[in-house]
């Protein structure tokens, strides 16, 4: 099922394998393993089931959404907790995909949850997801360099990120030599992110 949603769009085909595997690597830097983990990176793979139930005219379009679009966009996130909840030993892990679009300000959805409310995994797919969705090519903008990405993550902590788990994700670059993320960062680099930072709003539809 998650499949079927990334073969729906050629320009985020595989995204949610990339966000899982973003998710694995971000928890093993926070050192954290076992049942847990495992709970969220299942979740992380099924975090945009719901957009199974989005229209190929919206889940597709070359642009920025309109208001009414963009409000039957963000149902995809219910709408998976609520396919998923049938499965009552994967209770938890239906919240985190309900809850993966929260912000740390209390400014996302569906709930408007904000902070520690938001929960934990629902947090790290966040920052994991906002990443591959950065760095991606989209219809409407060439993909951002991990460095770009960075910054805008960097400069989205406490506002629309757990500022812990953006840490987190950035000491993963910065530690990283090779594999799913290209470019390394240098701690000259992330200093120089939290100066020049790019305008997240101006990134539309991640």
């Amino acid at each position: 099922m998650a499949d079927t949603v990334d073969l729906r769009d050629v320009y985020t085909g595989g995204h949610s394998k990339r966000v899982v595997d973003l998710v694995h690597q971000t928890l093993v830097q926070m050192r954290i393993f076992g049942p847990e983990a495992t709970l969220i990176e299942i979740s992380a793979r099924l975090h945009d089931i719901g957009k199974l139930g989005i229209p190929d005219e919206v889940l597709k379009k070359p642009g920025k959404l309109l208001p009414e679009e963009a409000a039957l966009m963000q149902t995809h996130a219910a709408k998976g907790a609520e396919l998923i909840s049938k499965y009552n030993d994967f209770s938890r892990g239906a919240m985190m995909i309900k809850h993966h679009h929260e912000r740390w300000d209390g400014q996302g959805y569906p709930g408007r949850l904000e902070g520690y409310e938001i929960p934990f995994g629902a947090r790290v797919i966040a920052v994991a997801d906002s990443f591959d969705a950065m760095t991606s090519d989209r219809p409407y903008r060439k993909a951002l360099s991990s460095y770009q990405a960075a910054q805008i993550l960097l400069e989205g902590r406490g506002k629309q990120w757990d500022p812990n788990i953006v840490n987190a994700f950035v000491d993963l670059m910065i530690d990283q030599k090779e594999g799913g993320i290209q470019e390394r960062l240098s701690q000259q680099q992330v200093s120089l992110a939290l100066s020049h930072v790019l305008n997240a709003e101006s990134l539309p539809n991640i």
